[in-house]
């Protein structure tokens, strides 16, 4: 007889009105983080609003960001949790690997594709990290899973 193991699953959203957006691994204990994915999710996305033509940049594991705390909120029916990964608007996560830049229009909500981005879990520290930074001041939201 096969028996189901079942894994907690929890889910979260930040979003800011800012030029820089990094989600980020606790120092220690950290979860497995699962970009772009919720309760319901298929776009596995991130968004980005701007009001004026910008562009935005992808990057991850740069030196730890350690300001400006963004709120990091839990999705329904996800309770608070400690070992959260932590989200900085504004932040100044240091260079780590750039990829992809996009050309965001002007006064559209543009997702940007998150599958198969993933933050492993364990002790591997703050430089874990998955940023999104614009050429101007933009609405950037980003979902994750931890698990």
């Amino acid at each position: 007889m096969l028996a189901s193991v079942a894994f907690a699953q929890n889910s979260y959203v930040a979003q800011a009105a800012t030029t820089t957006l990094t989600i980020q691994q606790p120092a220690t204990n950290a979860k497995a983080v699962t970009l772009g994915v919720g309760p319901g999710s298929t776009e596995k996305a991130a968004s980005v609003y701007c009001a004026a033509a910008q562009t935005a940049t992808l990057s991850w594991n740069g030196t730890a960001a350690s300001t400006t705390a963004a709120t990091v909120t839990p999705i329904p029916p996800t309770a608070a949790a400690s070992n959260v990964a932590v989200a900085f608007s504004g932040s100044n996560v240091g260079a780590g690997t750039t990829g992809p830049v996009y050309t965001i229009p002007a006064g559209a909500t543009f997702l940007i594709s998150l599958m198969g981005i993933r933050l492993p879990p364990g002790n591997g520290g703050s430089t874990n990290n998955f940023t999104i930074t614009t050429s101007g001041t933009c609405t950037i939201t980003i979902t994750w899973t931890e698990q």
